[in-house]
């Protein structure tokens, strides 16, 4: 405690004293307010990701950070936007360009193209679009390629003029991307990213399941996703929690499962393994914990795409549903006409769905809602 408050009291004094702050040195640069002194270390400052950066509350200006995803490197917060800083590369490729303009006037490597929109198919295809570089460095541009963050994933156009870029079957995820402009010189540096887009399909596997549905509406704007468990939670449990109530969670509509859950753990008691509704939302597949009791017309688009859900869930470790005898599954819908029984629904070629007494032992398949907006 001693040294410790002797060491305080010595940063303190020299502060107070030369109006600098040393650390591992009692003489600090009277130009610097803080100097430090090191042979076997350097300074490391905060190190986020783009995310992370671009949340940072109301940045002074000035501020600076390392960004550890995209484009990887320092930023500084230029009282407006977040400004990268060029890499060794980018720089001996600015001056050697600008050398040979001032040497010879020879042709060079082109400008960086102007990004537009990067746009989904609503299936895993993703279309760019761009247009020419202000200056083609002396040299017609030969072509064009796209790169996406995360991933790395490129697509080239040979072309001179403005257009698109199309990437096919992209793994699900959200990306953006940056456009190259390539002469007979060389190659320019990247446009600046583009809109984020998230590509996914019917029958992908991702955020812990298989995508059964997407909202219908075709704007890239947003996206309504239902996801389903590649496993059953159960083979057998009963809806209600012992008691008989009416929990009033009639609804039948897609998108409302998640609600309905809600409702019966509110009125059953808090997650329970021992009824449908609560083990379904104790389900933590993908690392997420917003699984649902799926409603009847949630439940019947599984059935629709039961196939394919089989396909993807078994190929990622899951199984296929139960589709033999009185199997039947449970939905989150109870009967609004008596308080006694809930719906179910089965996989079964007829696929045939009925309301069951809530004391009935029936399987259980999570699913989960994704909401994404561009």
């Amino acid at each position: 405690m001693k040294k410790l408050f002797t060491l305080l009291a010595a940063v303190l004094f020299t502060a107070t004293t030369y109006a600098q702050v040393g650390i591992n040195t009692e003489t600090p640069d009277a130009s610097a307010a803080l100097d430090i002194t090191s042979t076997t270390g350097g300074l490391l400052v905060p190190r986020m990701t783009e995310t992370q950066r671009d949340v940072i509350s109301s940045p002074a200006t000035g501020l600076m950070i390392y960004q550890i995803d995209g484009t990887v490197g320092f930023y500084y917060y230029n009282g407006s936007s977040w400004e990268g800083y060029y890499s060794k590369d980018e720089v001996d490729t600015l001056i050697a360009n600008l050398q040979s303009q001032i040497d010879s006037s020879a042709p060079v490597a082109p400008y960086s193209p102007t990004i537009g929109t990067a746009a989904d198919d609503y299936l895993t295809n993703v279309t760019v679009s761009f247009t020419v570089p202000n200056n083609d460095g002396g040299s017609q541009v030969t072509s064009y390629t796209a790169t996406s963050s995360p991933g790395g994933y490129t697509a080239t156009v040979n072309q001179e003029g403005s257009g698109t870029i199309t990437f096919t079957d992209l793994p699900p995820n959200i990306y953006t991307f940056t456009v190259t402009a390539t002469n007979a010189v060389g190659t320019s540096i990247p446009s600046s990213p583009s809109n984020p887009v998230l590509p996914v399909a019917v029958g992908d596997f991702y955020q812990g399941g298989v995508v059964f549905y997407l909202h219908p509406d075709s704007s890239v704007s947003f996206k309504y996703i239902l996801i389903c468990a590649v496993e059953d939670q159960s083979s057998g449990i009963r809806w209600y929690n012992g008691t008989v109530v009416t929990t009033g969670a009639t609804s039948s509509s897609l998108f409302n499962g998640d609600s309905n859950t809600d409702t019966i753990i509110a009125v059953q008691g808090s997650i329970e393994t021992s009824y449908a509704a609560g083990i379904a939302r104790a389900y933590t597949g993908g690392g997420y914990t917003d699984w649902h009791l799926p409603s009847l017309y949630e439940i019947r688009e599984m059935v629709d795409r039961k196939e394919t859900i089989n396909t993807t869930a078994t190929a990622n470790g899951g199984s296929n549903f139960a589709a033999v005898n009185e199997d039947y599954y449970w939905t989150s819908t109870e009967d609004s006409n008596n308080n006694f029984r809930a719906y179910v629904k089965t996989f079964r070629p007829d696929e045939n769905e009925s309301n069951y007494t809530k004391t009935s032992q029936e399987y259980v398949r999570a699913i989960r809602e994704f909401l994404w907006s561009n």
